[in-house]
């Protein structure tokens, strides 16, 4: 026998289902959230931030290498194009020395290339003139006599030392 406002069962709702399920409390925080935390996105951007250091690390000393090889190519030019010169104005060069750049001068001091020792690069060249460049393309030592031998010097590039070799033409 049933009375009105009783029920057989614990809930007026047992074995029913609601339509839509609402978020339930717990310890005060609603269990369904939507996004990401302030810590989770925290965490993200640190990792982020270690990956991209460590690429620009890498970047910077992969163009610090391409700068000094550069540099190695661009020196044997140097004097290819100041004997070249040399030849055609038909004048004396000099190729001078200030310890962090390298110049084709004319015999009055007026430089017409220039080259600048990237960081990194040393040479074992004394300051002053290098080598002179007579009219016909031939190299002369600094003091203007023809090459016998070969002109040998040192460029040490980082951790690597090569040696450049100018023979007389």
């Amino acid at each position: 026998l049933l009375l009105q406002g009783q029920y057989p069962c614990p809930s007026p709702t047992w074995g029913m289902r609601p339509l839509r399920e609402s978020p339930t409390l717990e310890g005060g925080r609603e269990s369904l959230r939507k996004g990401f935390s302030v810590i989770e996105l925290l965490v993200v951007l640190a990792v982020l931030a270690v990956i991209f250091a460590i690429g620009a690390f890498n970047a910077r000393r992969t163009l610090l290498s391409q700068e000094q090889a550069a540099f190695l190519r661009s020196l044997q030019g140097l004097f290819w194009e100041a004997a070249t010169e040399a030849a055609s104005r038909g004048e004396n060069l000099v190729l001078h020395f200030t310890g962090q750049r390298l110049e084709v001068r004319r015999t009055d001091g007026t430089a017409l290339r220039a080259l600048d020792l990237p960081p990194g690069v040393s040479l074992s060249l004394t300051p002053g003139v290098v080598a002179r460049f007579t009219p016909p393309g031939k190299v002369a030592d600094q003091d203007g006599r023809n090459l016998r031998q070969p002109l040998s010097f040192t460029a040490t590039v980082g951790s690597k030392t090569s040696t450049s070799t100018v023979s007389p033409i």
